[in-house]
Parts: C-alpha cells; sequence; structure tokens
C-alpha cells in the first residue's frame, strides 16, 4: 500500500524537519517533502495538528504471546527483549517486530530463576563458548547477562563473578553480538563495564559518583524508570497507568482488569523511591552516556507498548528534554544496537510509523494522544487484537509465570 501523510509536523532525531508531508510505498519511506510528493493513487491521510515520529523502540522488554501487536498499538513498532525462552520467541510474530537475546547468562539459581522453567546456566569462564554459540543457534540478536547478588534489594543470591562476565562478554564480541548486563548497584555496573559490556539494563539504584559516571561514560543505559515508577499504587490509589485516559481508552478490558488486580495486590506500606535512579539518568546524561528508554514489560504495573509512553513521562521528569526522550525511543536505541532500518523518518527506512495530536517536543505526554500506528506501511488496527486467540494467550501466560513466582516464593519463605 502506498500512502502520503500530509500537513503534519515531522520529528526525527529530536528536531523538526523542514517538511510537512512524507511518502510511504512498499513498507518504506519513499519521500520526505511537500504536497507534491503524493501521487495520484495514493491513500491520503491529513494529519492538520498532528506529528508524524517514528515507530517507538523499547529496549527492555520480556517477551509473552502477543507483545509486539499489542506494543504496536501504542505506536510502538520494535521491542528489545532481554530475556525469553525459546518456545516464546518462536511464538511471536512477526520477527522484523522485536529483537532478542533469547535466554539470559546468569547462575545456577540466580536472577531471575524465579520467573522461569528451568533454562541452562553458567557455572564458569569455560562455559562461555557453549553458551554463545547455544544462543545464537536459537537465534539471539544480542546476549544479556546477568551480574546482580540481590545485594540491591536486601537478598542474597549467587550470580556470575567477573572472569565469567568478561569471558562472555569476549565471546559475544567475537561474535558480533551486542552485551547488555543486568545490575542494579553503582558497583556492579563499573565491574562489567571494565569487562567490556556495551548497555546497563538499568540504571543503578544508588547514587553514583563522579567517578563511577566517568567509568559508564562509554555504554549505553536502559532507564526502566517504570519498574518504580508505575508498579506501586500512587496518590489515587491505583497503578499509574490506570491514570493515563488516552492509554487506557486503547487498552482492552482484559489488560484493564489486570491493572486493577495488580493495583489491588499486596504493597508495602511506601512505594519504592525513585528519586535515586532519576538522579543517576539525568546525570549519565549530562556526561554524555546513551539514555534508551525501556519499560521491562510485563513487570507489575507495566502494559506492553502503553509504558512507553509513560517512560516518556519519567525520562522527562528526571530532567531529559522532551527531545532528548524521543531520541531514547527512536534512534538512540537503533543505533546501539545497530538496526540500521528503523527509529528515523529518513528516505529508506522501514515505514514504523506513529501519528499523534499535539507537539511532544513542547508536551511530552502528546505521545499518548494517538490518531494512528503504522507497522511497515500497514495500518495497526487495535480491534483486530482485543479479544482474539494472541490476547488470551499472553494473559494465560502471564498468569502462568506469576504463579510460578509465588510457588517458589512460598518455597522460600513458607508462612
Amino acid at each position: 500500500m502506498a500512502l502520503t501523510i500530509l500537513n503534519t509536523r515531522l520529528i526525527d532525531r529530536g528536531t523538526t524537519l523542514p517538511a510537512d508531508c512524507l511518502r510511504v510505498a512498499n513498507g518504506r519511506i519513499v519521500s520526505i517533502g511537500g504536497p507534491r510528493i503524493a501521487q495520484p493513487d495514493d491513500v491520503r491521510v491529513d494529519a492538520s495538528g498532528a506529528t508524524l515520529l517514528p515507530g517507538l523502540i523499547d529496549s527492555h522488554v520480556h517477551l509473552a504471546p502477543g507483545s509486539t501487536q499489542l506494543a504496536a498499538t501504542y505506536g510502538v513498532t520494535t521491542q528489545l527483549d532481554m530475556f525469553s525462552m525459546p518456545e516464546v520467541m518462536a511464538q511471536e510474530m512477526p520477527r522484523s517486530a522485536f529483537f532478542t537475546s533469547g535466554i539470559g547468562a546468569t547462575a545456577p539459581g540466580g536472577h531471575p530463576t524465579i520467573a522461569f522453567p528451568p533454562f541452562p546456566y553458567v557455572t564458569g569462564p569455560e562455559d562461555a563458548k557453549r553458551f554463545v554459540a547455544d544462543r545464537i543457534a536459537e537465534g539471539a540478536d544480542h546476549l544479556k547477562l546477568i551480574y546482580d547478588d540481590g545485594s540491591g534489594l536486601m537478598l542474597d543470591l549467587p550470580t556470575l563473578d567477573a572472569h565469567t562476565v568478561q569471558a562472555l562478554t569476549d565471546e559475544a564480541h567475537a561474535h558480533g553480538l551486542t552485551v547488555v548486563a543486568h545490575v542494579s548497584t553503582a558497583a556492579a555496573a563499573v565491574t562489567v563495564v571494565e569487562c567490556g559490556v556495551d548497555v546497563l539494563a538499568h540504571v543503578p539504584s544508588d547514587l553514583l559518583s563522579p567517578a563511577d559516571i566517568e567509568a559508564l561514560a562509554d555504554v549505553a543505559v536502559i532507564a526502566t524508570l517504570g519498574v518504580v515508577g508505575d508498579g506501586f499504587n500512587g496518590p489515587s490509589g491505583q497503578l499509574p497507568l490506570l491514570d493515563e485516559p488516552e492509554l487506557v481508552a486503547r487498552m482492552s478490558a482484559r489488560w484493564r482488569q489486570l491493572l486493577v488486580d495488580q493495583s489491588r495486590r499486596w504493597m508495602p506500606p511506601e512505594p519504592p523511591d525513585s528519586t535515586t535512579a532519576r538522579v543517576n539518568t539525568l546525570a549519565l546524561q549530562k556526561a554524555g552516556v546513551r539514555v534508551l528508554a525501556g519499560t521491562d514489560a510485563p513487570n507489575p504495573g507495566l502494559v506492553f507498548g502503553a509504558s512507553l509512553h509513560r517512560e516518556l513521562v519519567h525520562l522527562v521528569t528526571a530532567g531529559l528534554s522532551p527531545a532528548e526522550a524521543l531520541v531514547a525511543a527512536t534512534n538512540a536505541p537503533a543505533e546501539v544496537f545497530r538496526l540500521t532500518d528503523r527509529g528515523r523518518l529518513a528516505v529508506g527506512a522501514r515505514a514504523d510509523l506513529l501519528l499523534v495530536d499535539g507537539d511532544p517536543l513542547v508536551d511530552i505526554t502528546a505521545t499518548q494522544r494517538i490518531r494512528h500506528t503504522w507497522t511497515a506501511g500497514e495500518p495497526v488496527l487495535p480491534e483486530q487484537y482485543a479479544g482474539s486467540d494472541l490476547e488470551l494467550a499472553g494473559l494465560r501466560f502471564l498468569g502462568e509465570t506469576t504463579a510460578r513466582i509465588m510457588a517458589r516464593l512460598k518455597e522460600q519463605w513458607p508462612v
């Protein structure tokens, strides 16, 4: 299908382009300019008062059945999966809408064993070659490793040692893979960066010193501020995503009910404080570190696609400009993960597009006022997801995962 989007603000790499029309053919952007680029047989979309963005990229999810389809209804057209089992990867389509680590590298019994069925562990440096080869055979696009002893959450978990992190990183780099490391503390972040990893999967929860920030200068960081910011009830007494009317309006009844149910789960008397993570995020951004927008969906309170719009709000609240937040969800992750065909409004790029009312360079919440989304030039129809077999399979998968986690917790802390 060929279409031309007319009379719109075009934002690429966080700046407004000197054009107001964009034409798509054969799933690609073929021209950018004025009204004359439209061809006689094109579908024409009058986008007066709206802004056209590249399809958004969520740099941190864990796949579930139908998650790519759900995310696309919110204009999140690419997801970077940071730990999923091969059977989930095989079911999820289209393959062009996500990139995956497959199974992450962790020590026996280490994080996130509690959330998954049995999977291969890494016991030491000697396992690195086999582990990386197996992930590549499963279709991995990057390597995820976990370096977290639980101390950031006052837990005691087995974890990889630095020699094993180094061996995994070296082997992955030998095969051209980007290496992402899950960490939760400043000390762990510095250690994995010394081992050569490329991306940190979370901003540390304890305060980074100036020396720490200098040590992290050459890596990218996926902020995931919404894990805390949206995972616990807010002032309204419910999960914050439920207080976003534009996002909730696009959400199916079953997902809304899931959020309501999660709002009623046990909550600590005082929700965790994300102030330090926000301070760290801004300090890293100011130091030139590439901050990427990622949600860690489907943690409690997070919904594929919808929560990335909330993550943009968290980044701006932390002190990034709206332009910097948009970069964190478009061209920055595309460049860090070498996704050369997306994240841009540029001739030749995939026509993954998000059309929103208003100007997100002025008000970042404008990204939530969605008019249309397209993947490879084809319109996304939210009604095709709601009530579908994919939606039911995804919610069933999340229910089974939650039950597995609760059973493991009861084993560890019997009442």
